[in-house]
């Protein structure tokens, strides 16, 4: 007899400590809340999938959980940061990191039936959130950029035309993207 497991596993699944130790004998991996065996590939719809698992009705993952999803972060944030476009209002719980705004449609993919802030739109939502801005933040700006096949003059056109708050300080910030590379892959070398 074959039993099938679940694509994650969680606390409904098993206790947390036996979850842990098959993290720590190699059988595991962590995705979020959730583990999955070694054997599944660590990918955007994977991570999409461990989010959606907790998700809130028809949020939108943006800022650090999109940049999580994308793959420019090993770890999602401690609070979901989630949006709620304005034509889609609902009640988010307060353990979520939830904002309002009107969501076009190039600003939202769709992984794994989540929905999940495109990365030119998420490198613009970290460019005017994040409280401090440095090298690190601009390598993680570049890798969105990289991902949504965008330059930082589109992402700069972005921010010129925004009317949220904080846009003149991420336009500030520009300079630092603009000067940051990519590391070049091991395989175009």
């Amino acid at each position: 007899m074959t039993t099938a497991l679940p694509l994650l596993l969680d606390r409904d699944v098993l206790p947390l400590a036996e979850l842990f130790s098959l993290v720590l004998d190699g059988q595991l991996y962590r995705v979020g809340d959730a583990f999955a065996t070694t054997d599944i590939p660590d990918t955007p719809s994977l991570r999409a999938h461990a989010f959606a698992a907790h998700r809130p009705g028809s949020t939108v993952a943006d800022r650090g959980t999109a940049a999580w999803i994308h793959g420019t972060r090993s770890a999602p944030p401690l609070r979901p940061q989630v949006c709620v476009d304005r034509r889609r209002r609902g009640r988010v719980p307060p353990d979520f990191d939830a904002h309002q705004h009107r969501l076009g449609a190039d600003d939202v993919v769709e992984l794994s039936g989540v929905r999940v802030t495109a990365p030119l739109r998420t490198a613009a939502d970290l460019m005017l959130t994040l409280p401090r801005f440095g090298h690190h933040e601009a390598l993680e700006v570049r890798h969105l950029l990289d991902l949504g096949r965008a330059s930082p003059d589109r992402l700069g056109a972005h921010l010129a035309r925004s009317r949220r708050h904080g846009a003149t300080r991420a336009l500030t910030r520009m300079p630092v993207v603009e000067r940051t590379e990519l590391p070049v892959p091991l395989s175009r070398r």
